[in-house]
């Protein structure tokens, strides 16, 4: 029996033998055969960003191997001496350190694709997005910006960037008259915030979509897993494997994410998400409008270089990939 083999019916029995057992997630009443949620402890240390990336971790926010933060600061774990054995980046950032900076790092999977979306404010006349049209985006040097430019860089806009989304949600949700922007980039759970607040304002553009289109069907790989070449082997694909389950038995049933974080404050889940759990379920509900998924890197690899190379780096070498 090869490794592989022996290390996937391990998987299997240490997660039996977990079902039902992280955050209280036995079902009360599963008459109607409900699916219970399996997963198990994360052993590694690893890093994420709050907000869409931090999703696939619903199920381990509250254990102390697991930090969300800031995404400047966990940025600043992808070094040789960092001690996190993962950290989930956004793709073309993780991949630049491993190619120009010879960070000891490779790339595992990839768990968001895509939450970006433009918002009409209602004061476009011809409600047309056509040359001249002003519009309020974000990070002119980051993914949203560079991504942005990409997709509608021909239309001859009148952009004006601010540094991230929440300062554009702040812009809007403190406008007054003389506010006359008539499209705003922003980000899922941001977009939703907005439109609870501006009824005049609605949905205008899936980025997502209109990239596919550009790109003849290729699909933004927004942030991905990146695994230090010095963690244990082992315990990284437990830790994959891990994700990709609980991954999919949210997507299978949104529910859990609820479930899985009912025994935590309030506040620290809307911290490390950026919105409660029962707004995520419904943004998951809603089209999945986070963009939450999980795909190994290495059988993704045409749509990783596509996407990192519309925000200005090369295609990738097979050297880069994570391979259990």
């Amino acid at each position: 029996m090869n490794k592989l083999s022996k290390l996937a019916i391990l998987l299997a029995l240490t997660t039996m033998g977990l079902t039902g057992c992280t955050n209280d997630s036995n079902k009360s009443d599963c008459s109607d055969g409900c699916k219970i949620f399996t997963t198990q402890p994360v052993n590694l240390k690893v890093a994420c960003p709050a907000g869409a990336p931090a999703v696939s971790l619903f199920a381990h926010l509250g254990e102390s191997n697991v930090e969300i933060n800031a995404a400047e600061n966990v940025q600043g774990y992808m070094t040789g001496t960092s001690d996190k054995d993962i950290v989930i980046l956004p793709t073309n950032f993780g991949i630049n350190a491993i190619v120009n900076k010879s960070v000891s790092f490779k790339i595992a999977a990839t768990v968001t694709f895509g939450n970006f979306y433009l918002l009409s404010t209602g004061l476009d006349d011809n409600t047309v997005l056509d040359a001249g049209d002003k519009v309020l985006a974000f990070q002119q040097n980051g993914v949203g910006g560079k991504l942005f430019n990409y997709v509608y860089g021909d239309k001859e806009l009148n952009v004006t960037y601010l540094a991230d989304a929440a300062s554009v949600k702040t812009a809007i949700l403190t406008s007054d008259s003389s506010f006359d922007y008539e499209y705003a980039l922003l980000a899922q759970p941001v977009v939703n915030a907005v439109l609870k607040n501006k009824t005049s304002y609605s949905l205008f553009a899936n980025v997502q979509e209109d990239y596919k289109t550009k790109t003849g069907g290729k699909e933004i790989t927004q942030a991905s897993v990146f695994v230090k070449n010095s963690a244990n082997k082992e315990q990284v694909n437990v830790f994959l494997q891990t994700i990709k389950n609980d991954v999919e038995q949210l997507m299978d049933d949104t529910q859990n994410i609820v479930d899985q974080t009912k025994n935590l404050e309030e506040e620290l889940v809307s911290g490390k998400l950026n919105g409660t759990a029962q707004a995520i379920k419904g943004l998951l509900d809603n089209g999945n409008s986070l963009g939450i998924g999980y795909k190994e890197a290495f059988a993704n690899k045409a749509n990783i270089d596509a996407f990192v190379q519309t925000l200005g780096l090369g295609v990738t070498s097979e050297e880069i990939y994570y391979r259990a």
